[in-house]
């Protein structure tokens, strides 16, 4: 008998079945054939991989991206709500005017709205009904393309959805919400679906019934939901359909060459709109007049 390889003050009959090194029962660990000692073990979990899914994400991940993204909302929405004083009618809280989009004000160089505008609502009703929308198509695309891809699409999709509106809306109109993200997510899983062959007909009903509601309805902004869906179903099929071997340079590849196209549309949307002297009269409506 040799003394155990980790304990030296016992001896063992037994050993390793694939190294050979002496070891004690508590050292070992059953394997297929024979027993393996502990650092066999420890190098046999750190060589196998783990099971990826399509898009190249670790399988069993919690999708926190999706609830960050809500909360985030959330904050947005009590800040408004604080200012305002109200639930219901936000127009009045400063972070709402001044974060909102206006094309004319983004062409005077106030770029943040492009982002900022994603995560403001009209009301109380309007943020449940993006949020709850975030939630249900949020989940399910996060765990299968992973967090930094699903907040990769959220982003850029909300940046579309913002540029689609420069290009195509009034320069002194004002839209907010985060439904043309939502839209982007949309997207992303009509390509998630697409190339894992799952059936896409209640995932179609849901978007015409959406379609349906932004022709329909007065207030809702066609361009930004336009514009999100759009980049969500590029990058979304950039995100799954690549071989393994091309996968993450196609995936960030496309991301790059849509953020350059942002870029460019939005400077040509500048271009197109002038430039714009806008008020904000306590409690009433913007006002933009063109400059010159």
């Amino acid at each position: 008998m040799l003394p155990c390889t980790w304990h030296q003050d016992r001896n063992t009959p037994l050993s390793c079945s694939r190294c050979g090194r002496p070891a004690c029962p508590e050292c070992l660990t059953p394997a297929s054939v024979g027993f393996h000692c502990r650092e066999c073990v420890a190098q046999g979990r750190a060589a196998t991989t783990a099971p990826r899914t399509v898009a190249g994400a670790r399988l069993g991940q919690r999708p926190v991206v999706t609830i960050a993204l809500i909360v985030v909302n959330l904050a947005f929405f009590l800040v408004t709500a604080v200012q305002s004083r109200s639930a219901m009618d936000l127009s009045n809280s400063e972070l709402y005017l001044r974060g909102g989009l206006i094309p004319a004000e983004v062409a005077s160089g106030e770029y943040w709205r492009l982002v900022t505008a994603g995560f403001l609502h009209g009301s109380l009703i309007h943020l449940a009904t993006n949020m709850l929308s975030l939630y249900w198509l949020g989940i399910p695309l996060e765990r299968i393309l992973g967090r930094s891809r699903m907040l990769v699409i959220y982003l850029l999709g909300l940046l579309g959805s913002s540029v689609s509106v420069l290009l195509f809306s009034l320069p002194v109109s004002l839209t907010i919400g985060a439904s043309g993200a939502v839209y982007a997510l949309m997207g992303a899983l009509v390509a998630t679906f697409r190339r894992l062959r799952l059936d896409l007909r209640p995932l179609i009903v849901v978007l015409a019934l959406n379609v349906f509601i932004t022709l329909t309805y007065p207030g809702l902004s066609w361009q930004g939901h336009l514009g999100g869906f759009v980049v969500g179903a590029i990058v979304g099929a950039a995100m799954v359909f690549p071989p393994r071997a091309t996968r993450r340079l196609w995936q960030w590849g496309v991301c790059a060459g849509v953020i350059v196209v942002l870029a460019g549309l939005t400077v040509y949307a500048n271009l197109e709109i002038g430039s714009w002297y806008c008020i904000y009269p306590p409690g009433g409506q913007v006002g933009c007049i063109p400059a010159h």
